[in-house]
């Protein structure tokens, strides 16, 4: 991408990672975000998994909470990380997201993406993301299709 489309894909990404954050802070009985919110600590990358020139986007997010602290003490944050297509139009298209907070890592597993793989030697690439919870690292590895992501693997331990 260039800078220009990096802009772009970035705030539009943002804006579905921000909507993805206000419905996990909705369900549960977390710290409330401000009306301006916005993520600024992210990584966003852009994967052909196909070869057809059909990028797949991975974003994946901070967005620290000065007002709160975490119930094992430091600050506390929420995490995001959301996957999409893009369509005819170039809008992207979410179809997986994962959001988790300081406090719930014993429930949801912070995602990290490492990198995208040919893990099968198909010819068609899947994510590999490292997972942070509570009690570890682990690692995962999807398969992504047209309108959905699936589980392949997850396990092992990092250090």
């Amino acid at each position: 991408m260039n800078s220009v489309e990096r802009t772009d894909k970035s705030d539009q990404m943002n804006a579905l990672a921000l909507g993805e954050v206000r419905k996990f802070v909705a369900k549960r009985t977390t710290p409330g975000l401000p009306k301006n919110a916005t993520i600024t600590d992210f990584d966003l990358r852009g994967y052909d998994l196909e070869y057809t020139n059909s990028p797949t986007l991975v974003f994946t997010g901070k967005l620290p909470v000065a007002t709160a602290k975490a119930l094992r003490g430091g600050e506390f944050a929420y995490f995001v990380t959301v996957v999409a297509r893009e369509d005819v139009n170039g809008t992207p298209i979410e179809i997986f997201s994962s959001v988790t907070d300081s406090n719930h890592l014993d429930a949801f597993s912070r995602m990290e993406i490492i990198d995208a793989v040919d893990a099968d030697a198909n010819g068609r690439g899947d994510l590999l993301f490292r997972l942070y919870s509570d009690t570890g690292v682990s690692y995962s590895l999807y398969r992504v299709y047209p309108y959905e992501m699936k589980k392949v693997f997850e396990g092992g331990s990092g250090v």
